[in-house]
C-alpha cells in the first residue's frame, strides 16, 4: 500500500493517474475506508516543486496528455469514429472550398517569384468619356506608358488585353482565344519560350513590324502536331499572314483563369480590329497592368507610388479623379469579377460553415456523454490535487487530437474530391470553356486548415471540459456510473436547439433552391424557343472591310433562307437569354436625364419567328431605321396612362419614333420581364458578327450541315457555329440544377448530423433515467405517459431551435434572390415544409430510444439499482 501511495503521490498530476488511483480507491473503499481518508492520504503525500520542475512537468504533461488521448481513441474505436467522422466532414468540406477560392483569388501566379507580382486597376470618375473594351477599370496604351515610365517601386510593368478570339485558318478552320500583350510580357513574368526567341525589339517594338505570334504549347501540339520547324513559319489568323516567333513552355497558357492559345503584340489590335482604333485612343479601357515589385518595396509603397502617377494624369484631364486598386496578382484579379466571386464564395463558405458548426455541436454532445461516464476518474484527479485548469487542458488536448485527426482525413479526402469534381461540373455547363484551377494546398490553405481545426476543437471541446471539471469530488466518487446524470441538462438542451436552428437555416434556402429548380424546368419565357436554331459567324479579315461584310450578308441570308426546311429567318444583335446585355440611354420629350434601357437590333421577322405578338401599333419596315418597338412594361413605366405609340425618343443623338408595343418576354434575363427593353430595326451588313435565328423543320444536324456547306461556298475560312436556342434555357436549368444539388447535399448532411445528435442525446438521457422510469412505472404510471413526458422535454429545445432557425433564415434568404428564378424568397412551401421536416426528424430520432426504454421491466431496473 505504501509503495502504491508513493507512486500515486509522485504522479498526482500525470495523465495516467486515473488508472492507478482509481484502482487503489476502489480497494480501500471496499475495505471500509472513507473516501475522505483516501483523499487526505494522497494529498499529504505530494511534495512541493521548484520552478524548473514545474516547467519540465508542463512539457511532460502535454506529452502524456497526447499519449493518453491516443490510447483512449484506440481503446474506444466506436467513440473515435463517432467523434472524428463529423469533424472530418465539416473541416474537410470547408478546407476544400477554401482551396478552390484560394486558387483563383489569392494564390500567387504560377511563375517564378510570383509573389512579387502586383495587378493594377483603376476606378475613374469624371473627365473625358471613355470607351470600354472589357471593363471600365482597365487602361489605355498612353496611360500604360505613363505608369511604366514614371514608377519607382516596380522594376518593370507589362500590359495585356483579354478575350481576343480569332480564326485559325487551316484545312479545318477553328476559332481560338488568346491575348494581346506588350513586348515585355514574358520578361516581367520571367517565363522563357520553349522554342524561339519570343518577342524581341526587332519583331515587336516598331509600329511597322510584321505581325508575329507566340503559340501556347497546347495549340502547337494539337493544331501543328508539335512541328519542331514551326519557328518563322507563317500561319493564317483572321485571313492575315502571321509569323510564329515562339512556343510557350509546357503548362504556361496565360495568367488568368482562361487558358490562352496564343500571345500576340498589342500592335496587332489595329490588325485584328482596325475599326476600334485602340492604340490611338487615350480614353479607352482595354489593358490590364501587372508589374513586378522591387525587392525593397512592398505593396503599400507600390500603391502610394502609382497613386502619385495617377494624380499627375488627372491633373492633365480636368474633372477626372482616379482611384487605383493595387493588389497581389492572382488568376482572378479583375475587380468586378473578383467582387462577384468573393461575394458568392462568402455565401457558400457560410453554408459550409453551418455544416461544420452542426458537426461540432454533435461532437460536443458526444463528449458531454463521455464526460458523464468518466465522472469518477475526473473526481479522483481533482481529489489528489489536479487543478481545474490542468484538467481542462487534458480534456482540450483530447478534443484537439480528435479535431486534428478529422482535419487530416477530411482535408485530404475533400481536396482530392473537389479537384476531380470541379472540372466535371464546369464541363457539365453548356458552352463553358476549360479553366485553370489548382487545388494543390499551399501555405495559405494549410494555415486556414490549422486555424479552423483549432477553432473547431475549442467550439466542441471547451463546454464539455468546463462542465466536466466542475464535478463534486465526494459525491462523484461515492456514486456509481449509472447514477451520474452527466452534467446539467440545460447544456445538452442548448446544444440540441443550436443544431436544430443551424439545420433549419440550411434547409429553408435549400428548399427555395429546389423550388427554383422546379420553376426553371417548367420555364415559360414568353416566347417559343423550340425548333429554333442560332447561327453565329464572325466576319474577320481584310475581305470584310469597306463594304465586304454587307455583300456577304445579303448573299448569305438569301442562300440560307432558301434552304429546305427553313420556315423563318431573323437577324438579331442579341440572342434571347444569352449571357451579357446591350444597353443604351434615351430621353423622352423634355426629359433632361437619360433612362437606361436594354436594346436589341432585329429584323421584322424576329417577333413572328419567336411568337411574340404586337399588342398595339405596327411592325417597323425593312428600311425604317428610326422606328422603335417597346415592351408593355416599358410603355407602362415611362408613359403611364398614356399611349406610347407615336412618341418620339432621343437615342444616341438621333430622334426615333415608337411605332408599336410588343408583349413582355424574358429575352434579356431569366425571370426578368419588367426591365426596360426596346427593339431597333437592324440594317444587314453594318455588323461584323452575324447572328441569325432560324425556325426549321427536319432537325438541327441537317440544318447545320446545310448552313456550313453554303457558307463554305462563299468563304471556306469562316467558322460557323450552330446551336439550338433551347441551349440557352438548358444553361440556366443546368446552373439551377447544380446550385440546388449543392444546397440539397449540404442540407442532407446537416439533417443526418442533426438527427444523429438528437438521437444520441435522447438515447443517453433515457439510459440515465432508467431508475426514474422504473419508479414511475412501478408506481402505476402508464408507459405512454412516461414516453410523452420524455418526448415533451426533448422537443422543447427542438421547437425553440426551429423558431430561431426560421427567423434567421427569413433574414438571410434575400441574399439568394438573384438565383431564385420564379420563386419568392419567402415562399411558404419552403418556410413551412422545412420546419415540418425538421420536427418529423426530431420526433423520429427521439421516439426510437424512448420506445425502447418503455419495454424495460420496471422491477428488473429497480433490483439492478
Amino acid at each position: 500500500m505504501r509503495l502504491l501511495l508513493r507512486i500515486a503521490s509522485r504522479r498526482a498530476t500525470d495523465a495516467e493517474l486515473g488508472d492507478i488511483v482509481e484502482e487503489y480507491v476502489e480497494r480501500r473503499h471496499s475495505a471500509g475506508w472513507f473516501v475522505s481518508q483516501v483523499v487526505s492520504i494522497l494529498r499529504r503525500r505530494r511534495s512541493p516543486m521548484t520552478m524548473p520542475e514545474r516547467g519540465a512537468e508542463m512539457i511532460s504533461n502535454v506529452r502524456h496528455d497526447i499519449r493518453y488521448a491516443l490510447r483512449m481513441l484506440v481503446r474506444n474505436p466506436g467513440f473515435a469514429v463517432a467523434a472524428i467522422a463529423p469533424i472530418a466532414l465539416g473541416i474537410g468540406i470547408n478546407t476544400g472550398v477554401f482551396s478552390l477560392l484560394n486558387s483563383v483569388a489569392w494564390r500567387a501566379l504560377p511563375v517564378p517569384d510570383g509573389d512579387e507580382l502586383v495587378s493594377v486597376y483603376q476606378e475613374t470618375r469624371g473627365g473625358p468619356r471613355r470607351m470600354v473594351h472589357g471593363a471600365r477599370s482597365l487602361f489605355s496604351i498612353p496611360e500604360y506608358h505613363t505608369y511604366r515610365d514614371e514608377t519607382h517601386t516596380l522594376s518593370d510593368l507589362m500590359a495585356y488585353s483579354r478575350q481576343w478570339t480569332v480564326t485559325l485558318g487551316r484545312e479545318s478552320p477553328q476559332e481560338i482565344g488568346g491575348i494581346l500583350v506588350t513586348c515585355n510580357y514574358f520578361d516581367v513574368l520571367r517565363v522563357s519560350p520553349a522554342i524561339g526567341p519570343g518577342f524581341t525589339p526587332g519583331n515587336c517594338g516598331p509600329p511597322d513590324a510584321p505581325p508575329v505570334v507566340v503559340l501556347s504549347h497546347a495549340l502547337w501540339q494539337s493544331a501543328f502536331g508539335g512541328d519542331p520547324q514551326i519557328l518563322h513559319k507563317p500561319i493564317a489568323l483572321d485571313g492575315r499572314t502571321v509569323t510564329v516567333v515562339g512556343v510557350a513552355p509546357v503548362g504556361f497558357d496565360g495568367v488568368d483563369m482562361a487558358r490562352e492559345a496564343f500571345f500576340a503584340p498589342t500592335s496587332m489590335a489595329n490588325v485584328f480590329r482596325p475599326e476600334q482604333k485602340l492604340l490611338q485612343d487615350a480614353h479607352v479601357s482595354w489593358l490590364t497592368l501587372i508589374g513586378r515589385r522591387r525587392h525593397d518595396a512592398d505593396i503599400a509603397e507600390a500603391r502610394a507610388d502609382l497613386s502619385l502617377v495617377a494624380a499627375r494624369i488627372d491633373s492633365q484631364q480636368p474633372g477626372r479623379t482616379t482611384s487605383l486598386i493595387v493588389q497581389p496578382a492572382a488568376a482572378l484579379s479583375l475587380p468586378p469579377a473578383r467582387r462577384s466571386v468573393l461575394w458568392g464564395a462568402g455565401i457558400v463558405m457560410a453554408a459550409f460553415g453551418l455544416v461544420l458548426l452542426i458537426a461540432a455541436v454533435n461532437v460536443a454532445n458526444i463528449l458531454l456523454a463521455r464526460a458523464a461516464a468518466r465522472t469518477r476518474e475526473i473526481a479522483i484527479r481533482l481529489s489528489v490535487g489536479a487543478t481545474r485548469g490542468r484538467l481542462v487542458q487534458q480534456l482540450l488536448t483530447e478534443s484537439g487530437i480528435i479535431a486534428l485527426a478529422g482535419a487530416i482525413c477530411g482535408s485530404l479526402l475533400f481536396m482530392w474530391l473537389f479537384g476531380a469534381l470541379i472540372p466535371w461540373l464546369i464541363a457539365a455547363i453548356p458552352g463553358s470553356e476549360p479553366v485553370r484551377i489548382d487545388t494543390t494546398p499551399d501555405r495559405t490553405v494549410l494555415w486556414f486548415a490549422l486555424g479552423l481545426t483549432a477553432m473547431t476543437a475549442l467550439v466542441f471541446g471547451l463546454v464539455p471540459a468546463l462542465q466536466a471539471s466542475t464535478a463534486d469530488v465526494h459525491t462523484a466518487i461515492k456514486q456509481d456510473s449509472t447514477g451520474s446524470t452527466g452534467g446539467r441538462g440545460w447544456v445538452r438542451a442548448t446544444l440540441i436547439g443550436a443544431q436544430i436552428a443551424l439545420c433549419t437555416m440550411l434547409l429553408i434556402p435549400a428548399g427555395l433552391l429546389v423550388r427554383a429548380l422546379h420553376a426553371a424546368h417548367n420555364l415559360d419565357p414568353g416566347f417559343d424557343y423550340h425548333d429554333v436554331a442560332v447561327v453565329s459567324i464572325s466576319l474577320r479579315g481584310p475581305r470584310y472591310e469597306k463594304g465586304g461584310a454587307e455583300n456577304f450578308h445579303d448573299t448569305w441570308l438569301e442562300r440560307v433562307r432558301a434552304l429546305p426546311g427553313v420556315e423563318r429567318l431573323s437577324v438579331a444583335s442579341r440572342i434571347p437569354l444569352s449571357p451579357g446585355r446591350s444597353q443604351t440611354t434615351f430621353r423622352s420629350g423634355d426629359d433632361r436625364e437619360g433612362h437606361v434601357v436594354d436594346v436589341n437590333t432585329v429584323s421584322p421577322d424576329f417577333f413572328s419567328l419567336l411568337g411574340i405578338p404586337i399588342v398595339r401599333g405596327r411592325m417597323f419596315g425593312d428600311g425604317e431605321a428610326d422606328a422603335v418597338l417597346v415592351t408593355e412594361s416599358t410603355a407602362r413605366r415611362y408613359w403611364p396612362d398614356q399611349d406610347a405609340v407615336g412618341r418620339v425618343v432621343t437615342m444616341d443623338g438621333r430622334p426615333r419614333q415608337i411605332v408599336g408595343i410588343v408583349r413582355d418576354a424574358q429575352v434579356s434575363q431569366f425571370d426578368d420581364v419588367l426591365s426596360s427593353y426596346m427593339y431597333l430595326a437592324v440594317k444587314p451588313g453594318t455588323q461584323r458578327s452575324v447572328r441569325v435565328l432560324a425556325r426549321t423543320r427536319g432537325g438541327l444536324e441537317a440544318f447545320a450541315a446545310a448552313v456550313r456547306a453554303e457558307t463554305s461556298r462563299l468563304d471556306a475560312d469562316l467558322v460557323v457555329n450552330v446551336q439550338p436556342l433551347s441551349a440557352n434555357v438548358s444553361l440556366l436549368q443546368t446552373l439551377s440544377r447544380i446550385t440546388a444539388g449543392i444546397a440539397g447535399t449540404l442540407s442532407l448532411l446537416a439533417l443526418i448530423l442533426a438527427s444523429l445528435g438528437v438521437y444520441g442525446v435522447v438515447a443517453y438521457v433515457v439510459s440515465r433515467r432508467l431508475r426514474e422510469v422504473g419508479v414511475r412505472m412501478a408506481l402505476g404510471a402508464d408507459a405512454h405517459d412516461v414516453q410523452g413526458l420524455i418526448l415533451r422535454q426533448t422537443l422543447r429545445p427542438v421547437v425553440i431551435g426551429l423558431v430561431i432557425g426560421v427567423a434567421v433564415a427569413a433574414a438571410i434568404v434575400r441574399l439568394l434572390q438573384s438565383v431564385l428564378f420564379g420563386v419568392s424568397p419567402y415562399d411558404p412551401v419552403a418556410f413551412v415544409g422545412a420546419p415540418l421536416l425538421m420536427l418529423a426528424m426530431a420526433l423520429a430520432a427521439a421516439f426510437v430510444p424512448t420506445r425502447r426504454a418503455m419495454r424495460v421491466n420496471p422491477m428488473a431496473v429497480l433490483r439492478s439499482e
